[in-house]
């Protein structure tokens, strides 16, 4: 168990913009940080954070928290192991009970299975006595020191890595969640068999994954591990662990395809290269990159895929202020094709020789397109089209409408004719892929739940080759002197934890349009309070006044008035953590301290304002639903009602007059990005 202590240790050590930085491109504007969200897709920039109170919010998905939940949703981490994430990299150790730290966490322990996965491959490509692994990596060029650099395998499958993990104290539910075991017909199999492997590694260096390319012949080609809590292909980068140093010397990144791609560059003195792990680059993976260098080259295969895959990248050209640039090998070589044939120095020669991806794809365009006849101008303008919809949105749409037109020899304004019907044609076509990959997810979890839950009877894990002798039973020839310990010493046996269910989830409240708005004026109250505490000790008796649409607003305004005069924001969000576990998400939610142009007593006055004329509108239209249901009212109550009614409408009129004299605070995000404030740019 983490203590209070050590839990507020470690966020005192975190500074949350810092922690952002490292994946996301932040601005200052005003008191605060804005970039785009990274935890779903935009161009325009709607999440935030306030310093002063270290909290964060995004307007666009509406999540939002402190250190803690920021590393839990970016790291798909549990809230123990976010604080344990964020002790390890600020250098702090916690305090905990023995026994829980002997066990580690889930997470943890899915490292530890991937690594002793990892060392069981190395060994059976080093010293195993089926030798086709090692002559498919001689065949590439690769070496028994090239294989030991890089921690290249060999999976022999038939139940062997199962009963190795097994045997040193893995549960069936670890080897599952971490993809390297599959549940099948009541019994483990391994996940990879008759596969060379490339374990893939996290920043740090440790095994989250594998690529298997199988020997011989069938499908797939490369097998990759399944998105599992460690590892997501969208996001993850393969040899980046190594290349990050090298990156930020060169300020440059160059991206290639394949796992022998990569180790080819890196062998050929090429150091400043990562590969994608089956899938083409991600919005994610340009924002890993884009951390470290504003130059980013897409090293492509010369074959029609390779300029396939050029094309769907320049959906990225306008992110940021990168320079997206590409290499297209001659003769449909890939790089470590090029780099055996020609060596490192040539790739290079052609890697500073690099164009820019969008002018790239242009010129490929042209040289296929066919304008001599209108049916060719179409198929070609149809193209041309399709190929700048992820641009759609751009402020430069215009140029690229012009740019075609141009290579075309047709109207510009044809193609913004054709353009509107393609688009749509386009947008089309993902929805339906997106419905079908929806549907694919819902069989894969209904396929799923046959799988054993934790706290069930451990399923054994089984030879499914039974009489096949143990893969290091017979002599061979070692490939290398690996001593036999390289598989690694045995862990702690895992103890399986049962955890109680979760209570049922309550209904959400259903609020009418005047509690929304009471709603978001609390939050923008209390993200004010938070930042600037003391302003609002005047106004104590003012807050007296509001009618609290929920109740944790009102807990956290009068703790957070309770502390003494003079308090740091740091005690302000204790005081507010101590009386609300939601504390840090409830009062990031505020953007009048960056989109107002007033100062803060304007604000403060105006925001009371609001609340307490939607506090008297709520009141007067309960007390206008009693007088008209309550027939057996007596006279006396029904007339105090009314004199009520009527005093609360006189001063409902007078705050409706002061909060239509202040230029509304509230605009739009849109607009306060379009046209910065003064307080923006102060």
């Amino acid at each position: 168990m983490i203590s209070d202590e050590d839990k507020n240790r470690v966020r005192a050590a975190t500074d949350l913009v810092a922690l952002v930085q490292e994946t996301v491109e932040l601005r200052p504007r005003g008191h605060e940080f804005w970039g785009c969200c990274p935890f779903h897709g935009e161009k325009t920039p709607s999440f935030h954070i306030i310093p002063a109170t270290q909290v964060w919010h995004c307007f666009g998905c509406g999540e939002g928290g402190d250190c803690f939940t920021y590393i839990m949703k970016r790291e798909n981490l549990s809230f123990p192991e976010s604080i344990r994430y964020l002790a390890e990299r600020a250098g702090i150790e916690l305090q905990e009970e023995t026994s829980f730290t002997r066990r580690g966490t889930k997470r943890a322990r899915l490292v530890e299975v991937c690594e002793a996965t990892c060392d069981f491959y190395h060994t059976m490509l080093m010293r195993g006595k089926d030798g086709r692994g090692r002559e498919y990596f001689a065949s590439r060029g690769l070496g028994s020191d090239v294989c030991q650099r890089y921690r290249l395998g060999f999976a022999p499958g038939r139940g062997a890595l199962v009963n190795h993990l097994r045997s040193q104290g893995f549960s069936p539910r670890e080897m599952i969640d971490a993809n390297v075991a599959i549940d099948r017909r009541g019994g483990l199999a391994d996940r990879f068999y008759d596969r060379d492997m490339f374990p893939i590694f996290d920043e740090q260096g440790k095994c989250i994954a594998f690529g298997g390319r199988i020997m011989g012949a069938g499908e797939p080609k490369y097998l990759n591990t399944s998105e599992t809590p460690l590892f997501h292909k969208k996001r993850n980068l393969y040899g980046f662990n190594w290349a990050k140093e090298h990156i930020v010397a060169a300020n440059e990144a160059i991206v290639v395809e394949g796992y022998t791609d990569a180790i080819a560059c890196w062998e050929g003195g090429i150091k400043n290269v990562v590969a994608t792990l089956g899938t083409a680059l991600t919005e994610h993976h340009v924002k890993t990159l884009t951390r470290f260098a504003k130059k980013i080259i897409y090293l492509f295969d010369g074959d029609n895929a390779g300029q396939k895959a050029a094309e769907r990248a320049i959906q990225f050209v306008e992110t940021g202020s990168i320079d997206l640039r590409c290499v297209i090998l001659p003769d449909n070589m890939d790089p470590n094709d090029y780099v055996n044939a020609k060596g490192g120095s040539a790739l290079r020669q052609l890697l500073d020789e690099s164009e820019p991806l969008l002018d790239f794809v242009f010129r490929k365009l042209e040289q296929r397109a066919d304008a001599s006849t209108p049916a060719g101008r179409a198929r070609a303008l149809e193209d041309a089209c399709r190929l700048i919809y992820p641009l759609r949105a751009s402020y430069m749409i215009d140029t690229y409408f012009v740019r075609i037109a141009d290579l075309l020899g047709v109207d510009v304004d044809m193609v913004r004719t054709a353009s509107k019907r393609v688009f749509n044609d386009v947008a089309r076509e993902e929805e339906r892929a997106q419905q079908r990959e929806a549907a694919r997810e819902r069989y894969q979890q209904n396929a799923s739940r046959s799988m054993p839950r934790a706290g069930r009877e451990p399923v054994p894990a089984v030879d499914f080759a039974p009489g096949i002798p143990p893969v290091d039973e017979e002599p061979y020839e070692p490939y290398d002197y690996l001593p036999a310990e390289a598989q690694g010493a045995m862990s702690a046996p895992f103890v399986e934890s049962s955890v109680a269910p979760a209570a049922p989830a309550a209904a959400a409240p259903i609020y009418t349009d005047l509690e929304r708005r009471s709603l978001a004026g609390e939050r923008e109250l209390l993200c004010l309070m938070t930042s600037h505490l003391d302003s609002f000790r005047p106004y104590g008796d003012r807050i007296c006044e509001i009618d609290w649409v929920d109740s944790r607003h009102e807990a956290i305004a009068w703790a957070v008035l309770a502390t003494p005069e003079g308090a740091g924001p740091a005690e302000v969000m204790d005081a507010a953590r101590a009386v609300c576990e939601d504390a840090a998400s409830l009062v990031s939610a505020g953007t009048i301290g960056v989109t107002s142009e007033h100062p803060t007593e304007t604000n403060i006055v105006f925001l009371l304002d609001t609340l307490e004329l939607n506090t008297l509108r709520r009141r007067m239209r309960t007390a206008q639903a009693r007088l008209r249901s309550d027939s057996g009212m007596d006279a006396a109550t029904r007339r105090e009602l009314a004199i009520q009614a009527t005093q609360d409408a006189a001063r409902v009129r007078e705050l409706a007059s002061a909060v239509e004299g202040v230029a509304d605070p509230f605009r739009t995000l849109s607009e306060q990005l379009n046209q910065p404030s003064a307080a923006s740019n102060a």
